[in-house]
This record gives structure tokens, sequence and C-alpha cells, in this order.
């Protein structure tokens, strides 16, 4: 007996022995997992963040032939910025939301109503959808891609008087109901019309309908040349001149360039001499 019990309790002693062991691994086994869980779903939220990011500049189309420039800021989903056309380059608001990979934006007007919607997805660096009118329902595809170039807003201070004491030239811009227009005021004419813009590095304010007061074909030729002059002179007959004045925009002035040279001929404005014509704001 005195052999049995010993046994006995080093047999007990062995199985409690075990029965820790398999606890304390059973124990130690959570964390590693959940932490691998963790790691796995910090991963997966980054890819997906880096694959649905939207915001910056993009530069792409309405339809097949509408030109725009687009830039857009994503404050967690909560979407804003604007997009202009090319052939105007007037800024159109606009606001929406982001969720996962699906946008939809509201195009608004002057009067911050809801004029079109943008309903797109995206996709990698590009948006691709569709933009429809919100009273007519016509719809046009909508693609923009990310570009380098940085799409700045219209500067806020286009609007004012501007003048020209040399030959007395008086330019005023305003806005009315989203637009731009313009009045021009020399001692010889009074002149307005709508305002366009071309915008890339440089601002560029051009007055539409102002007709050149001399083109190309006005230019006297050195040398005989029958055929174009039969050219230039029916060109001068329909008076097929070209429309609009470009004005380079800065701070505080404007500058035209009035006229060209032999190789580039052009006079624009008749009412002022001057080669290159300052406009200083009022």
């Amino acid at each position: 007996m005195k052999r049995i019990f010993p046994l006995f309790i080093i047999i007990f002693l062995m199985s409690c022995s075990e029965k820790k062991t398999t606890v304390n691994d059973s124990n130690t086994s959570k964390p590693i997992e959940q932490s691998v869980i963790v790691e796995d779903d910090k991963k997966y939220s980054d890819t997906i963040h880096k694959k649905y990011e939207l915001g910056g500049s993009y530069k792409g189309k309405i339809g097949t032939s509408l030109e725009i420039s687009f830039h857009i800021d994503n404050n967690n989903g909560v979407v804003s910025g604007f997009y202009f056309y090319e052939k105007t380059g007037v800024d159109i608001d606009i606001i929406g939301t982001l969720k996962e990979n699906k946008v939809t934006l509201y195009e608004l007007d002057y009067k911050k109503d809801t004029v079109a919607t943008i309903t797109a997805i995206i996709d990698r660096s590009s948006i691709i959808g569709r933009w429809e009118n919100a009273t007519t329902k016509r719809e046009y595809a909508f693609f923009v891609k990310k570009t380098d170039t940085v799409i700045a807003p219209l500067p806020s201070n286009v609007a004012g008087s501007y003048y020209n004491k040399p030959c007395n030239l008086t330019l005023s811009f305003y806005k009315s109901k989203g637009e731009y227009y313009y009045k021009y005021t020399s001692d010889k004419r009074n002149l307005d019309g709508k305002i366009s813009f071309y915008r890339g590095e440089d601002v560029y304010i051009n007055l539409t309908n102002i007709e050149y007061a001399e083109d190309y074909f006005d230019i006297e030729l050195f040398e005989e040349n029958e055929e174009k002059e039969r050219k230039y002179a029916a060109l001068k007959e329909k008076r097929k001149r070209t429309t609009g004045v470009e004005c380079y925009f800065s701070q505080d002035e404007l500058t035209i360039q009035n006229y060209g040279n032999s190789m580039n001929y052009y006079v624009k404005l008749y009412d002022c001499e001057e080669k290159y014509i300052h406009f200083q704001r009022q």
C-alpha cells in the first residue's frame, strides 16, 4: 500500500500539469488571432480607400465633344467643387456625396437650384458616369480623368471698371445670373456683350462679338500673288474678320495686344493706336 499511494499522487500531479498547459495555450492563442484579423481589416480598408480616392483636378468631356475642367474636394464623403466648359470658362458649382465607389453630384445654378445631376463611379484615377439635365431629363456620357494640372477657380475680382487714359477707353465687367458681361466705351462707339474666359496657366478674357478692325487679308501684299489677292478680295467682300478680342487679366490690370506684324497681321481696335493697350482698375 505504501508504494501504491505515492504512485497515485505522482499520476494526479502530472494530469493537473497537462490541463494547466492546455488552458494556457488556449488563452494565448486568442490575442494572436485577433491581432491578425485587425491587421487584415486595416489592409483591406486602406486598399478600398486608395482604390476609391476622390478629390483634386480632372479633365474630360460631357458627351462626345464638350470639353470640361473639373475640380472637387472630398471631406469624408461630403463632396463640393466646380467645373467649367473649356469653351466658356465660367465656373459651375457642384455638391454631392461619395459612398464607396459611387458618387452623386448636383450641378447648381446662380440661385443654388439643381439644374443637372451627375451619377458616376470612381475607377482608379477616373470618374465615369452620366450627366442628366434636371428639366429635360436628357442624358450624356460623363468622363473625367485626374490631371497634374491644378484647376483653380476663376478669380473673384474679375468684375469691375478698367480705364485706359491715353485713348480714353473704359471697359467694365459685371456678373448677372451666373454669366459675365462687358461694356466697352470709347470716343467713337459703345459696345456690350457676353464674356468668355480662356483658362490655362494665365486667364484671358474674351470680349465676344467685337470684330477685328483689320484682319490678315487686309494687308497689302509686298509681291504679286494673283491667287492670294483674289482670295483676300473675296474675304474682304464677305467681311469674315475674326470676332472676339482677348484681354490678358492680372490682379489690377487688363492688357490687349492691339496689332501684330507683317507675318501675323491684324488690328483689333481702331479706337486706339497703341500696340499694347493697358487698362487700370478703377
